[in-house]
């Protein structure tokens, strides 16, 4: 058999240097922007609300947004782990971070490292047992939590978790166990003396490239998720390599709202801002707000999956259905304006100089007002996680805001691949990093990766890691794709998550999906069909639509169970379906579908943290509607 084909060429690679030196691990990394910009607003966020500080809202008021500057920032982070010291925190112990994305989780993380310690992120929202599993996999010896709620979760497994020693909570609110210590009182713990500090900072400026940083935990499907090995040299390198093809600058401002406990936003949104001297401001924890952050803080730069990007489209559309005819003409126009743009890109032709001039008409008339809903100054959106559709892509372009699809894995630290500002093609995630080398397997079809951001391996699992990696360090990542003949990625769906039919043909989910999720009134689609004679689909549709639509068609303003059942909400749907899909092969276009209650939320267990369908659990929960896609007796 033929080996694996390669990608033409492996884009050079040279690690970044600063006087003469790269960086030596992730501390070194930030220490230098604080040293080169200590002024600059490191952090902004608003404080959580009912906590004593100043600057805060009382009495109903809003919270004002407060900041951190590099220098502060740096002297928190050495308080902090000067203060994690004094509990016995020291090289090579784990250290379990339980909490929302927020400026603390990222001082207790560098603080941690400066250490030597490992940061093992756990999701919030994880359940007790998995909780325990996370703890007892990598003997936590700390466990830094948010609030009490989650101190409350950590105590109820705390017998089955003989390794903690410690429990630190960030908020102080509510009844706390009572060997617990709360962060300021840490901070008062750590000695404020220069011969400590000076002690300290030796100690970070040892630690080298090779040394473990971090275990993260892949948030799977199973009871007992992999913990993945990453050193400061994994995650430097991701640094590193993406500055060399996205022009991040000091003077961007990201906004920071995935969880901090997955790889993408921790790198994307913590590790590259702050190496890069930009500020990072976090949104408030409910997403209902996220639009009205957008718009507060104004960022350059936002790291998204496609779910948000989908859910902005799909709102510009309604309010251009609800619009006139003349501004919806309007719209129409300046939307075409936008594809003939993207075509003179693929082209590599210049914009002709009255498609320049229409363009600034239309952005005067359309494009401004839309920008203006996102803070008005977005250079680039970063996504990743999941396949983005190719229209939705287009349609951002056209209104200036470019979105950078990008390609990782949390085994890959998690950079593989990304579209260059200069070189992009939607649908695509773009070639893969500087010295970064992928290929394509020819029987599988399954994408391997080799380069330095590959992990050390899964602790306490030598052969799951055994098989990931094989004997010449190329990481199996589990996913199909293609590559194009300068290297450039499109990524079709997990092995894993292929159907193969009853007639033996094979069906890959997520295109069908990806696609379905431009039309405005889905809100989730999976394809199931495995061993079936055709595919269907399960919906949950966006009830904020499906009610508008409702209403203009005399359905009345009725709940989402009544909502579903009837007979014009069904061909509604149905025609989405076919529609969207309609440039689909026949066999691969489902034959039926069925309509969801309600949206698949993490709370109840059908999707992981980073918004991945548990599909196991969504074909025990919902097997009635599964049913219904495949039972004879069901007239189509």
């Amino acid at each position: 058999m033929a080996g694996p084909r390669a990608a033409p060429e492996v884009a050079p690679f040279e690690p970044l240097e600063v006087e003469g030196q790269p960086a030596a691990n992730l501390v070194d990394l930030v220490h230098r922007s604080v040293l080169a910009q200590p002024d600059h607003v490191a952090l902004t966020w608003k404080p959580a609300r009912g906590r004593r500080q100043s600057g805060d809202g009382d009495g109903g008021q809003p919270v004002a947004w407060r900041t951190s500057t590099y220098r502060e920032t740096w002297d928190w982070i050495r308080d902090v782990s000067l203060g994690l010291q004094s509990l016995g925190i020291g090289s090579g112990d784990a250290v379990c971070i339980v909490c929302r994305t927020r400026p603390e989780w990222l001082v207790v993380d560098l603080a941690s490292m400066a250490l030597g310690a490992v940061t093992c992120p756990i999701y919030p929202s994880s359940e007790a047992g998995q909780t325990a599993f996370i703890i007892n996999n990598v003997h936590a010896r700390l466990v830094v939590v948010e609030n009490a709620q989650q101190a409350t979760k950590i105590e109820s497994v705390r017998a089955e978790c003989p390794t903690i020693e410690k429990l630190m909570i960030i908020d102080e609110k509510g009844t706390l166990p009572s060997d617990a210590i709360s962060l300021d009182d840490l901070i008062e713990l750590a000695p404020r003396d220069q011969d400590h500090r000076r002690v300290w900072e030796e100690g970070w400026r040892r630690i080298t490239r090779d040394r473990l940083a971090t275990i993260i935990h892949t948030s799977g499907t199973t009871a007992n998720p992999k913990g993945v090995m990453l050193t400061h040299g994994n995650m430097v390198y991701n640094y590193e390599a993406v500055i060399q093809v996205v022009d991040f600058s000091p003077s961007d401002l990201f906004l920071s709202w995935l969880p901090l406990s997955h790889s993408y936003e921790r790198v994307a949104g913590m590790v590259v801002p702050l190496a890069r001297g930009c500020g990072i401001a976090y949104a408030e924890p409910l997403i209902e707000r996220l639009p009205a952050n957008m718009v507060e803080v104004r960022p350059t730069v936002m790291v998204a999956v496609p779910r948000l990007y989908e859910r902005l489209h799909a709102r510009v559309l309604s309010a251009v259905e609800e619009a006139s005819a003349m501004r919806q003409r309007i719209f129409w126009w300046a939307a075409g304006l936008g594809k003939r743009k993207y075509a003179n890109h693929l082209e590599g032709r210049s914009d002709s100089l009255w498609l320049k001039l229409q363009l600034r008409v239309a952005d005067a008339l359309v494009f401004g007002r839309i920008r203006a809903r996102t803070g008005g100054r977005v250079r680039y959106f970063v996504s990743g996680s999941a396949p983005l559709s190719r229209e939705i892509g287009e349609f951002f372009y056209a209104m200036g805001m470019l979105v950078l699809e990008g390609y990782g894995l949390t085994e890959t630290a998690p950079f593989v691949s990304i579209n260059r500002p200069d070189d992009f093609v939607f649908g695509t995630v773009g070639r893969p990093a500087p010295g970064t080398e992928v290929k394509v397997d020819p029987g599988s079809g399954e994408i391997l990766v080799r380069g330095p951001q590959v992990m050390r391996g899964y602790v306490n699992d030598p052969a799951e890691t055994a098989r990931a990696i094989d004997g010449d360090r190329w990481f199996h990542t589990g996913d199909i794709g293609e590559l194009d003949g300068i290297g450039r990625i499109t990524i079709t769906d997990r092995l894993k998550n292929i159907i193969v039919l009853a007639n033996g043909k094979n069906v890959s989910p997520a295109p069908m999906e990806a696609a379905l999720s431009t039309s405005k009134y889905v809100a989730q689609a999976i394809i199931l069909g495995d061993r079936q004679p055709y595919t269907g689909v399960l919906v949950a549709p966006d009830f904020d639509e499906l009610r508008g639509w409702a209403r203009s068609n005399g359905l009345g303003d009725v709940g989402p169970e009544i909502l579903i059942e009837e007979r014009a909400v069904h061909r509604l749907l149905d025609n989405e379906v076919r529609t969207k899909l309609e440039d689909f092969a026949i066999f691969e276009r489902p034959r039926r579908v069925a309509l969801l209650p309600r949206l698949l939320t993490e709370e109840e267990g059908e999707l992981t943290p980073s918004m991945k369908v548990k599909l196991r659990v969504v074909k025990d929960r919902w097997a009635g509607k599964v049913a219904e896609l495949f039972e004879e007796d069901v007239p189509e």
